[in-house]
C-alpha cells in the first residue's frame, strides 16, 4: 500500500523542521507532495534542501487558493498525487519518526480501517508542549463528534490518515468557511462505517504558533469562524438526526461563543444566537444560558 504525505504550503517559518521530521522516519517508503499556495515566501527554497533526500514534488500554484477557500487548497494538493493513502499534513507541524512506520504496521493488519489517527502533543512556537491529547484505540464518529463539542477531545488535521477508496468515494472534504469544521466533519464522514483507529506509540505534533487560523482572534476572523461553526453544527444535526446532538450543539455553540467573546461583542453573540436557533423557544433559552455564563466568566 502506498502513502502520499501532502502538505499545502504558504508559510516557510517551521517548514524546515516539517521536511526534518519526515526526512527521520524510519520507513521511508512514501511519497511528500508540496503545493505552494503562491506564497509569497520562498517554499521552494526550503524543499530544494530535502531534494535527494525525500522523494518530493513540489508544485507552485498561480493562483492563491487558500485564502478564500481552504478546503479546494487542500482538495487540489491532494490532486497532485495517486498513492493509496493520504496524510494531509501542514507546514508547520512534525511528527515522530516511527509514524510512518505504525501506520505502515496497522495497515498489514487484517482488519482495516478507512481512516487512522495519531495521539497529538500541542506544542509553542518554541516545541515545548502545551498538552497531550490521547485518543481510545477506536472511536466512533458520533463519539468523536460529541466529545470535540464537549471539548472533552481536540482534533486536527493533520493527524488523520485515510484511503484514497474512502476519499473519492465521500467526495472530498465537508466545505466550510476557514474549512473551520471541514476537518471533524470529514473524518466523522470517513469514520461511519468502521470507526477511527489510534496507531499506538504514533505521535504528531501540532504547533500553537500564533500565526494558524486556529489562533487568530481578531473580530473579522471570530465572525466568520461562529458562521462556519454554525453551519457546522447544522451539518452535525443533519447527519445524525438524533435528539442527544442537539441537546450537544446548542451547549457547544454556547461555549464557543463565551470563548469568542473578548474578541467580539455580547451583541454580535446575541446576533449570532438568533442565526443559530430555529424557534423562539429555544433562541430565549440559550441567550438565558449565555448570559448566565457570562456573568460567571465574568464575576
Amino acid at each position: 500500500m502506498t502513502l502520499a504525505i501532502i502538505i499545502p504550503a504558504y508559510k516557510d517559518t517551521f517548514l524546515a523542521g516539517t521536511l526534518k521530521s519526515l526526512a527521520a522516519q524510519s520507513d521511508q517508503d512514501f511519497s511528500v507532495y508540496i503545493g505552494d499556495d503562491n506564497s509569497p515566501f520562498d517554499i521552494k527554497k526550503v524543499v530544494d534542501l530535502y531534494k535527494g533526500i525525500l522523494n518530493i514534488k513540489y508544485v507552485r500554484f498561480n493562483e492563491n487558493l487558500g485564502g478564500n477557500n481552504l478546503v479546494a487548497q487542500w482538495e487540489r494538493c491532494i490532486n497532485l498525487s495517486t498513492e493509496d493513502w493520504i496524510w494531509l499534513f501542514s507546514d508547520d507541524d512534525y511528527m515522530a519518526p516511527d509514524c510512518v512506520k505504525l501506520l505502515k504496521e496497522e495497515l498489514a493488519k487484517k482488519e482495516l480501517y478507512d481512516i487512522y489517527h495519531c495521539n497529538i502533543n500541542v506544542i509553542d512556537r518554541n516545541g515545548e508542549t502545551i498538552k497531550r491529547v490521547q485518543y481510545p484505540n477506536v472511536i466512533t464518529s458520533k463519539e468523536l463528534y460529541k466529545a470535540k463539542l464537549k471539548w472533552k477531545l481536540d482534533c486536527y488535521a493533520v493527524e488523520f490518515i485515510f484511503s484514497r477508496k474512502i476519499y473519492n468515494k465521500s467526495g472530498g472534504f465537508v466545505p466550510f468557511d476557514l474549512a473551520w469544521g471541514s476537518d471533524l466533519a470529514t473524518w466523522v464522514k470517513y469514520g461511519a462505517k468502521r470507526g477511527i483507529k489510534t496507531i499506538e506509540g504514533a505521535t504528531v505534533y501540532w504547533r500553537s504558533s500564533g500565526e494558524n487560523i486556529s489562533s487568530i482572534q481578531s473580530e473579522e476572523i471570530v465572525l466568520r469562524k461562529i458562521n462556519a461553526l454554525i453551519a457546522f453544527l447544522r451539518w452535525g444535526e443533519n447527519e445524525f438526526n438524533e435528539k442527544d446532538i442537539r441537546v450537544v450543539n446548542s451547549l457547544g455553540f454556547i461555549k464557543r461563543l463565551l470563548h469568542y467573546t473578548p474578541a467580539i461583542s455580547k451583541n454580535a453573540c446575541k446576533v449570532s444566537i438568533n442565526l443559530f436557533t430555529k424557534n423562539t423557544i429555544h433562541r430565549w433559552l440559550l441567550k438565558f444560558i449565555y448570559e448566565a455564563g457570562y456573568l460567571l466568566k465574568n464575576r
